[in-house]
């Protein structure tokens, strides 16, 4: 009898430990799924974070474009000169301003004209010369990121309003610049 009662008191333990493991690996379970959401929570405030970032950034990237000396009118009136500005549109990306490169967010750098309405709308780099201008086109494409960087992603624009000056013409005109940012 002294085995068998043993043997019962061993089987007890047998069942205690097993029950024992499955608290632990029930607990395990919710540990995991814990972090799992912790870490998607995670993830999803840094993309906030860098939404934000990026903003700012363009917010200030305004500013600077307003200034950049490749661009503006040399006299006194804060404008962009459209004549640099085809020069500065024709550049390489490697050539132009650091000022206009950014490593946190991409984006497009668009210049539209809104006043004198265009009877055609289009690119205006190397329209310049002709009689018609302003009149012939509508943008200039200041800054781009490569389509395949931004295939399907929805940016967030910024516009912002400029005075254009068309020295050909000495005239001045109403636009708007628009920086399209991409975050995702």
């Amino acid at each position: 009898m002294k085995g068998k009662k043993g043997f019962i008191h061993n089987k007890k333990g047998v069942i205690e430990m097993m029950e024992t493991f499955m608290i632990i690996f029930v607990i395990f379970i919710l540990m995991g799924i814990g972090m799992f959401f912790y870490f998607r929570a995670s993830v999803s405030e840094s993309k906030d974070v860098h939404r934000e970032v990026c903003l700012t950034q363009t917010t200030e990237l305004i500013s600077a474009i307003a200034k950049l000396t490749d661009i503006n009118c040399k006299d006194k009136h804060p404008c962009i000169d459209t004549a640099k500005l085809e020069a500065f549109a024709l550049k390489s990306p490697a050539e132009k301003s650091a000022v206009l490169e950014s490593t946190v967010c991409r984006k497009n750098i668009t210049i539209e004209q809104i006043y004198p309405a265009p009877d055609e709308k289009g690119s205006c780099v190397g329209k310049q010369a002709s009689p018609d201008f302003p009149k012939n086109c509508n943008t200039w494409q200041v800054f781009s990121v490569k389509a395949s960087d931004v295939k399907g992603k929805a940016g967030e624009a910024i516009a912002i309003p400029i005075t254009l000056y068309y020295p050909t013409k000495d005239e001045y005109g109403m636009g708007k610049m628009v920086i399209t940012v991409y975050t995702n």
